[in-house]
């Protein structure tokens, strides 16, 4: 099997870290949505934007680059870093000198140091960027996790006190300038790599055209992914931003902590058997089953307390985010799968032919944004959620013709999660229906949340024994699921 020994242990650990950073994050979030006002929150996300659109030019694609090609020798690799440091300084120099003019645009001051602070960032990440491509290429994910999560844990106390103290939205970007940093040194010191200080720019040439295609399909990936903040905070202000943004973030939290260990165990190991259609199928229908497990649950659930978790965890000021975070219960399931298809067909040799499944999708979702901005938020979300729909068969197609995997297949794979998601989903409004109108809301929540949890697993148990327990293989240890495994045959 193809996610055995290293993929395994890699999961552990990145599945650990990401758990421990969306926890961390999700605290942190309940906590700054309580604290700053609803302006301050759409100013830490339009600081947000900048950082990713920062790091895409700098970072994001040099790492990628570095990720597929496992195959450039040291020159190449040497002048990938130099090319990427001095964009760095370049890009992290015009965020500095934007500080002022974009401040004054926004009426906001306090967005002027945002973007000092978001500048040092995008520095730090594009000096440390090439080593943590080198050691991710190096499967090195036992360290990673374990020196994410502990970073994420140690940085949380930061936030808390600057926020308490009254410094805002500056509380989190400070955070996050702090994280990078401290990531950029680890990653010089476990990469156990140096740069040729000589490095011909000409050995730039064997990796140009991966370059390029990663330029451009990550850029396409924060387009999509950011444009429609980019947007609203432009045109809408800071305080329909903020709404918007938390109505996302519930989901973007859980998403993320499905797709980034999928991501990143699957595309490097995908990468080194390109030319395998077995194993390349084999992790497909492995990671995908796996991605559907965790996604239907995490996003269906918040269809059922979506209004009660925001209640709960925000704030009343926060209700009126609520229908943008329905539209994105379903836009979470789509990211889910889409993670997947991407790291197949990206690390499967064909980096082109995703490129062009994200142009179509940008093309599309800059062009559903602008025509129901003037609608508002709502309009925006559900603008979104109808492109994602009508385009998802590319991706499937894609993934299908690189795997041998078919419509009936994809459609067996995420069957039992479907229905067992159907089932909790069904369970849980039942029970959230015989409830008290009294009840304390935090106590329904807890309630509706356990018998969620208990209706998917045992509706999953039921419907797909043997999906269930394979799924526990990949991210369990094995004695344990050894265990499961023969009470579950023991069972009726």
């Amino acid at each position: 099997m193809v996610l055995k020994q290293q993929a395994r242990l890699g999961a552990y650990w990145l599945v650990g870290s990401q758990v421990v950073n969306m926890v961390t994050a999700f605290l942190l979030a309940v906590f700054l949505a309580r604290i700053l006002e609803i302006y301050q929150f759409g100013l830490m996300t339009l600081s947000t934007v900048v950082f990713f659109i920062g790091t895409l030019v700098t970072t994001a694609a040099f790492r990628e680059t570095l990720i597929v090609r496992q195959d450039l020798d040291r020159d190449t690799v040497s002048a990938l870093f130099w090319l990427s440091l001095g964009l760095s300084v370049v890009i992290a120099s015009a965020c500095a000198l934007a500080a002022a003019p974009a401040a004054r645009i926004l009426d906001a001051p306090e967005f002027e140091t945002l973007m000092w602070v978001v500048a040092g960032s995008i520095l730090a990440n594009g000096v440390g960027g090439v080593p943590g491509a080198i050691r991710i290429v190096k499967r090195d994910f036992a360290r990673i996790g374990m020196q994410t999560g502990a970073l994420s844990l140690a940085l949380a106390p930061v936030t808390v006190v600057m926020a308490l103290r009254g410094y805002g939205a500056l509380s989190a970007v400070m955070t996050a300038f702090i994280y990078h940093c401290i990531t950029c040194g680890l990653n010089w010191y476990c990469a156990g790599w140096t740069p040729r200080w000589r490095a011909p720019w000409r050995a730039i040439g064997p990796a140009r055209s991966t370059l390029l295609v990663m330029l451009g399909q990550q850029g396409l990936d924060v387009a999509n992914s950011q444009v429609d903040r980019g947007i609203i905070g432009s045109l809408l202000g800071p305080h329909a931003l903020g709404l918007y943004s938390i109505g996302r973030r519930l989901n973007d939290l859980m998403t993320d902590a499905i797709i980034g260990p999928s991501v990143s165990v699957t595309t490097p190991l995908i990468a080194s058997i390109q030319g395998n259609v077995e194993r390349l199928r084999s992790a497909y229908v492995q990671t995908l089953s796996l991605a559907m497990i965790m996604a239907v649950p995490m996003n269906l659930g918040l269809l059922a307390v979506g209004d009660l978790a925001i209640r709960v965890l925000f704030g009343d000021k926060w209700l009126d985010a609520t229908p943008v975070m329905y539209a994105f219960v379903f836009m979470g399931m789509l990211g889910a799968i889409s993670g997947v298809q991407r790291s197949v067909v990206q690390g499967g040799g064909r980096p082109g032919v995703w490129f062009r499944i994200q142009m179509v999708h940008t093309i599309a979702n800059m062009a559903v944004i602008v025509a129901a901005a003037s609608f508002g938020i709502v309009a925006i979300a559900c603008a979104m959620l109808l492109r994602a729909v009508l385009l998802s068969p590319l991706a499937f197609i894609a993934a299908g013709e690189m795997t041998g995997v078919g419509r009936r297949e994809h459609l067996g794979i995420m069957r039992a999660p479907i229905e067992s998601g159907v089932a909790m989903l069904v369970a849980v409004l039942l029970v959230r229906m015989a409830l008290p109108d009294d009840f304390a809301p935090a106590l329904s929540l807890a309630i509706l949340v356990t018998v969620g949890a208990a209706a998917y697993v045992g509706a999953l148990a039921l419907i797909a024994r043997s999906d269930f327990m394979h799924a526990l293989s990949l991210v369990m240890p094995k004695s344990l699921t050894m265990k499961l495994h023969s009470l579950s045959k023991a069972g009726p």
